[in-house]
């Protein structure tokens, strides 16, 4: 099983911190070795070609002569003086061999040589000065980096710990600043978290209270207001049918009015029958909106079923569809009437705006969540470039305050697919 983990904050503040640092001294460290790397070869090869230079006076008298002893001691004395110093061969015109000496054997030498050629000079006695006239041999000088390298890498490693214990200052100065920082950080972080956890219960408390409000608005014009209007048609009806018969009885009595005042009675009197029967209906399509009767008498799937029926035969130019899963029977009151507002608020917004053909609404309750998706094929919109209406923007509070998700794709056409946890919605009641 692999292994998950977690980089803290602290870590997190640490590694911008130091992961800086730590390249700037890995890469300065590399380009130090190298740049010794560089000397040492670049002095071994000076001192080469001046060694060569030197060697060949002396190597011209013993090639005249022919003696190499007096020549292979200053060699012997040089290579016991300089360790950087190999080996040191002196060859004739032919490059045969005349004389090899050669240092220690435990360093290694360079794969180059530094080669210095002896001329054969002839001398004038009249006039002074010599005249080169010709090559009497070659003095041959290899040198070994294996000393030097070694005193470099020492003074390298010296200066390499001295700069990682630089580094383990830093790095305990910044874990020390980093304490506090992180400290803050993580309150701010966790003030944070609470605020918005306050947040989402009060924008909970304020969907509730709303729909408490609109509940008993509901119930007021339901019980007061339509009570009242049926009362203002019966008697409106009664004075119609009065007038009718005192129309009838036109003639008969002294003091029954007349035909044309009968009618104009009859007349307004139905005008308020019309009146209060429109009124009455407000009233219904209003208590409605505010307080769905068919979500308390049908449940949440008999409701969006016939909110979806009501909505496609008021706008026949879209076809609406309507796909449940589940079982709803175990939500509460909240639960139901928060879905049903989010697709009552997403259907609003087809007809509106979408110029859709075909709309869709699928309502699936899994487990402890409920999943809610509205699509449409309309022109769909950008939400960079237009702005979020309130209905949209009440969408995102509702759902935010249950701490459900939220998600909407507009390239094609306009999808809305929200999350919502029912637990949420049970703990709030």
């Amino acid at each position: 099983m692999r292994a998950s983990w977690r980089i803290g904050t602290r870590g997190r503040l640490l590694a911008i911190t130091l992961l800086p640092v730590l390249a700037l001294f890995v890469t300065l460290t590399w380009y130090n070795y190298q740049s010794r790397q560089s000397e040492v070869h670049a002095e071994l090869a000076e001192r080469g070609r001046l060694l060569a230079t030197a060697l060949v006076a002396s190597s011209e008298i013993s090639l005249v002569q022919g003696q190499f002893d007096e020549l292979r001691a200053t060699i012997n004395g040089m290579l016991q003086t300089d360790s950087a110093v190999h080996r040191v061969s002196l060859l004739d015109a032919s490059r045969k061999p005349l004389l090899d000496v050669e240092g220690r054997g435990d360093a290694q030498p360079e794969a180059r040589y530094y080669e210095a050629a002896i001329h054969k000079r002839l001398l004038y006695i009249t006039g002074g000065g010599n005249r080169n006239v010709g090559t009497m041999g070659y003095v041959q000088v290899r040198m070994s980096p294996t000393a030097m390298l070694s005193k470099a890498r020492a003074r390298f490693q010296l200066e390499l710990a001295v700069a990682l214990a630089g580094l383990l200052v830093c790095a305990g100065l910044a874990w020390r600043m980093t304490s506090g920082f992180a400290d803050s950080l993580q309150a701010s972080m966790q003030a944070v978290r609470a605020a918005d956890a306050e947040k989402r219960r009060l924008l909970q408390r304020v969907t509730t209270a709303v729909e408490d409000e609109r509940k008993a608005i509901a119930l007021e014009i339901h019980d007061e207001l339509n009570a009242t209007l049926i009362a203002v048609r019966l008697e409106a009806q009664l004075i119609a049918a009065l007038a009718s018969g005192a129309a009838v009885m036109d003639g008969e009595g002294a003091g029954a009015p007349g035909g044309d005042t009968a009618a104009q009675i009859r007349d307004k009197a139905q005008a308020i029958v019309k009146l209060a029967l429109g009124l009455y209906n407000s009233g219904r399509t209003l208590v409605r909106r505010l307080r769905p009767e068919m979500l308390d008498m049908l449940g949440l799937q008999g409701a969006l079923e016939e909110m979806v029926r009501q909505v496609g035969s008021s706008h026949p130019s879209c076809r609406f569809s309507l796909h449940t899963e589940g079982d709803f029977t175990g939500l509460d009151g909240d639960a139901a009437i928060s879905a049903y507002r989010i697709v009552q608020e997403s259907l609003s917004n087809v007809v509106k705006h979408a110029r859709a053909g075909t709309a869709s609404v699928e309502v699936a309750r899994r487990g402890h969540a409920l999943h809610i998706t509205v699509a449409d094929d309309g022109i769909g919109f950008d939400p960079a470039r237009t702005a979020a209406g309130v209905g949209l923007a009440g969408m995102r509070e509702r759902v935010q305050a249950l701490g459900g998700g939220f998600a909407m794709d507009c390239v094609s056409g306009t999808r809305i697919a929200i999350t919502l946890p029912v637990e949420a919605w049970r703990a709030g009641t």
